[in-house]
C-alpha cells in the first residue's frame, strides 16, 4: 500500500471521527443525537486505530516519519487520547457524572494527536 494513500486515508478517517465528536459536543443536550454522533466518532476512531495497528504489524504498511521526535509526541498523545476516548465512552454509557466534564481534556488531546500526525508523517 503506498504511504501517501495510508497517510491521507488515515487522516480522513480520524478527521471524520473528530467531526463526529464535535457534533456530539454540539448536541450534548439532546441525548439521542449526542449518542449517535459519539458512537459513530468512536467507531471511526477505534476502527482507524485498529487498521493502523493491524496494517503495520501484519501487513507491513508503513508511513515514513518526516519528523521522528514529533511522531514520538504523536504516539504518546494518541495513546492518551485513546484512553480518554474509552473513558469518555464508558462514563457516557454508564451515565457517570464526570462524563460531562471529560471533553475539556479529550477534545484538545484528540486534536493535538491529529495535528502531530499531520505534520510528523507528512509526505
Amino acid at each position: 500500500m503506498p504511504p501517501a494513500i495510508l497517510y491521507f486515508g488515515y487522516l480522513t478517517v480520524m478527521g471524520g471521527g473528530l467531526l463526529c465528536f464535535l457534533q456530539a459536543f454540539r448536541h450534548r443536550r439532546t441525548v439521542a443525537l449526542h449518542k449517535r454522533w459519539a458512537l459513530v466518532g468512536t467507531g471511526l476512531s477505534l476502527g482507524g486505530i485498529a487498521v493502523v495497528l493491524v496494517g503495520a504489524e501484519f501487513l507491513g504498511w508503513r508511513v515514513p516519519q518526516r519528523i521522528p521526535w514529533l511522531v514520538s509526541v504523536h504516539r504518546a498523545v494518541a495513546l492518551f487520547s485513546t484512553a480518554l476516548l474509552l473513558l469518555t465512552a464508558i462514563t457516557g454509557a454508564l451515565r457517570i457524572r464526570i462524563h460531562t466534564r471529560l471533553y475539556v481534556v479529550f477534545l484538545p488531546a484528540y486534536v493535538i494527536a491529529l495535528l502531530t500526525a499531520v505534520v510528523g508523517y507528512r509526505p
